[in-house]
């Protein structure tokens, strides 16, 4: 029996009105035009005196409750293709950020899980890094990394930590011998280092296969155009000897687009040409590590996942997720998760991730710490 009907006999019967108090109503609203609109409707109508007011509203109410319930509309779930295709609307009305460097700023996570059974913790390292790339050729590319050691993931964690006897060191369970393919041992130590700057002198590859900032500023944002010429680029790393196909080189690209500088016009180009490729019918509403609401890609939908890493006492597959902002389509986060259940973890656990704080173009330029000589290949702490 569902909710309705058991609200139904909860309720006491009432008794249809007599046909002499039906007539007496209609005597009194006899001077009063009463138009019904098709589907029907009942509208409130307030006449010159309170008494026919109120009569006329006591009428609609009780047609209106004896009235079948009007069936309820559903909107029906998009598609990961609609959310795509709607987010690349958005992003082409931006416009694009100026600046002198492209600075990304962000917390990456590792997470592991510990201690002994059947009580068994996550533990997490974290670490913080921030990226300067100048947009000038030639200028000096900075990267700022630190790392605040491995702690227990949770508050949870925390107390299983805690009667376990809070160590610092933690050595990963030894995997089943038929875990394919095997484990390499690993010890673990809550160890915290000193901020480091690395200082280069060619501006590292931003992705896109290869591209500067300056030929992905060149790059078209017709999404015709612009497959054409990245298969220019992908045939001349096929010279180079790497072999990817259009789909993979495709993946590759919409997984950088968390870090790259690619302006507004040239994302939602990305995504249309994403759009096209299997596997963008699973992207979907979700939020990030943090709770903001974003649209999740999975760059390698399958099973089989993209890498393997230890979990508990086996090697499970895992595949990336790309988190875009639901806005101006930049990236807020990356994920690593389990591509499907597999020994004892249910499919989607986050294994790693990288939340992105802060990114865009910014005319602010990296601070050195004293005595840090800028030039290439130099690293400060």
């Amino acid at each position: 029996m569902d909710e309705i009907t058991l609200l139904g006999a909860a309720l006491p019967d009432a008794p249809p009105p007599t046909p002499e108090a039906v007539a007496r109503a209609r005597a009194r609203l006899t001077p009063h035009e009463v138009r019904r609109r098709r589907p029907p409707t009942w509208t409130l109508i307030i006449g010159a005196s309170m008494a026919t007011a109120a009569v006329i509203t006591a009428v609609a109410l009780a047609a209106t409750l004896l009235a079948p319930a009007p069936p309820s509309v559903l909107e029906a779930p998009k598609t990961g293709e609609h959310l795509l295709l709607e987010l690349a609307d958005r992003v082409e009305k931006l416009s694009p950020g100026t600046g002198a460097y492209w600075r990304v700023q962000g917390t990456r996570v590792r997470r592991y899980q510990v201690g002994a059974e059947p009580a068994r913790y996550w533990i997490a390292s974290r670490g913080e890094v921030r990226q300067w790339t100048p947009r000038k050729p030639g200028a000096l590319y900075v990267k700022e990394t630190e790392s605040s050691g491995i702690r227990p993931d949770t508050p949870r964690d925390e107390k299983i930590w805690r009667k376990q006897g809070s160590p610092d060191r933690w050595r990963l369970p030894k995997c089943e011998s038929s875990s394919s393919p095997p484990c390499v041992p690993i010890t673990l130590a809550d160890k915290r280092s000193r901020r480091e700057y690395r200082i280069i002198g060619d501006v590292p590859d931003p992705g896109v296969g290869g591209l500067t900032i300056a030929e992905l500023d060149a790059l078209p944002t017709d999404p015709a155009r612009l497959r054409e010429r990245l298969e220019g680029y992908r045939k001349a790393e096929q010279k180079r000897g790497l072999k990817r196909s259009w789909e993979e080189f495709l993946r590759a690209a919409v997984r950088d687009m968390p870090v790259i500088p690619a302006s507004p016009g040239l994302r939602a180009a990305l995504l249309r040409l994403y759009v096209e490729q299997p596997g963008a019918e699973v992207a979907r509403e979700d939020s990030d590590p943090l709770g903001r609401p974003a649209i999740a890609i999975a760059i390698d939908p399958g099973t089989k996942g993209e890498g393997y890493i230890q979990l508990g006492t086996r090697m499970v597959p895992i595949t990336r997720e790309v988190l875009l902002d639901p806005r101006t389509g930049e990236g807020m986060a990356e994920r690593s998760v389990t591509a499907n259940a597999e020994g004892g973890f249910p499919k989607g656990t986050v294994v790693d991730y990288m939340v992105v704080d802060k990114m865009g173009w910014t005319d602010e330029r990296p601070t050195l710490p004293p005595g840090c000589r800028v030039k290439a290949d130099t690293v400060c702490r």
